[in-house]
Formats: C-alpha cells, structure tokens, sequence
C-alpha cells in the first residue's frame, strides 16, 4: 500500500472545472489524478429507491481504491449531512484488481471507474435534493485523501439521456450474484488463515479473490493452494487468505463480503463463519 501523505498537506476540496448541461448531475470536479461526479437518473420508485452513480475518471498512472482498501488506504465513502428528503445512500463496487507494490498488495482500480449508487428517498412525491460529501483516496507515487461536497438534484432532469446510460453502465458493471457453480462454497478459519474453497466455471482461467475485512478482522490478499486446487473436482479453487487482524476480545462471527473473478466474469456473496 502506497502511503498517504499528511492530510494537513494534501487533503484537496475539489474545485470545479466545468458547468454541467441540464442533467440530473453535480458539476465535474477535478482533483490530482481524477476528475469526479455524481448523478443520478429517473425518479424514486414507490419504495423511495433512486439510483445514481459516482464517476471517478482517472488520469492514466493513477488509482483507487475497492471497498476494502487494506490497512491504511482511503475506500470510497459518501455522507448526506444536508440533503433535503435523501435519508441514505448504499454504494456498490465494480470487480477490482489486485495491486501489489513495495508496500503491500491492496484492492482497486486503475481506470476510470462508476460506482453505482442507491438513494433512499424519504417521501419519493417530494422534492429532493442530494448534497453529497465524498470522500475517498487516489493514488500514483502516494495516495492523496480527496474530499469533495457534489449536489444533485435529481428532478431536474431525470430523463436525460447521457446520465441515464451512465447509470446504466455503472449497474451492468456489478458483479453478479454467486450462485451454484460460480462462488465460495466452504470456508473456516484455520489459526491466522481464512481458508476459502470457490468453485468456477470450466474453462474461466484463475480466479482472483477479493475478501472486505468486517467484525474487526483485517485480510490480506489470498493466495491459491496450488496442492489442493483441483482436487476433488476441476474448476475447485482454494485460497488462503492471510487474517492480519483479528478482533480484540478473540473469535467472533464472521460475515464478510466478497468478489470472485474470472476471465468470464465476476461474482459476489457474503462468507459467514459462525
């Protein structure tokens, strides 16, 4: 993991660097390395669901990060403080990559990347308005913390095309649910490794996974058993998944989110550990 530098020195405020057309979309912001928006599409639906999109737009060299960025990165974040009638906002994470430099390996992106977006409004016949506080860290030779507030509202334009696609795009990126044939099918803890067992399709390649830290367990990034992968059954994958952390008052249920990936596709679950 790269270092980030004092926040006093470098945490930036994005500035704006161009008026958006009529979109249902913050202005674009620019910060070293980045360029970063907000926008949403359609309405709330009955049930007060909006969905929307964070675009980070990297300038090649740089990177950020997966929701899980190891011990000392900067994951993307939103906060409402502000908002009119938008009580929460769930964010979801393309499949990432693994990086590995002289400081460690860590989760994240290094291309221009759409996290989806799911806002709750509180009364979807009202108006709405987002004020979003981001907060998240690029990195090329050190990681910056970036901070930025974006507003959105999201009846201005709700049918516009461009951010419509934008949405679009950025959910068809979600890794689809893991099911039978294609997800982690056992897993326990084994003193300070997390053993996993995934099953992919035949054919897929090596498969790359991807464990988000919870319940004050910290992982590192897994790597494949090449003893036990294969056997009993081809296309059986066994990781050992480094716990770097564990919590302070000992074992404690586990339940942690995950992505597999594979040359065909990406899947995503949960691991739980009683």
């Amino acid at each position: 993991m790269k270092p980030i530098m004092s926040a006093a020195l470098l945490l930036v405020l994005a500035v704006p660097v161009a008026d958006r057309a009529r979109a249902a979309s913050s202005e674009t912001f620019r910060t070293d390395g980045a360029t970063i928006r907000l926008l949403t599409t359609g309405l709330a639906d009955d049930d007060g669901m909006l969905r929307g999109a964070l675009e980070v737009d990297l300038e090649p060299g740089w990177k950020t990060y997966w929701r899980d960025p190891g011990a000392s990165g900067v994951p993307p974040q939103i906060t409402l403080d502000g908002s009119l009638n938008v009580e929460s906002a769930r964010l979801g994470y393309p499949a990432p990559q693994w990086h590995e430099d002289s400081y460690g390996a860590w989760a994240g992106y290094d291309v221009p990347v759409r996290f989806p977006v799911v806002f709750t409004v509180g009364a979807p016949d009202r108006y709405a308005l987002i004020e979003a506080d981001i907060f998240l860290g690029v990195c090329r030779d050190v990681c910056i913390p970036v901070q930025a507030r974006l507003s959105v509202e999201p009846g201005s334009a709700p049918d516009a095309p461009a951010d419509k696609a934008a949405v679009e795009a950025a959910f068809a990126a979600l890794p689809a649910p893991a099911g039978d044939g294609f997800g982690v099918t056992a897993a326990r803890l084994d003193d300070a490794v997390l053993i996993v067992e995934a099953t992919t399709p035949l054919d897929s390649g090596e498969a790359a996974l991807f464990v988000a830290g919870a319940q004050g367990y910290l992982f590192g990034a897994p790597r494949i058993d090449r003893a036990e992968t294969g056997a009993p059954a081809p296309g059986r994958t066994v990781f050992r998944v480094p716990v770097l952390q564990g919590p302070q008052t000992g074992a404690a249920p586990l339940t942690a989110a995950y992505t597999l990936v594979t040359r065909i596709g990406a899947v995503a679950g949960e691991i739980n550990l009683p």
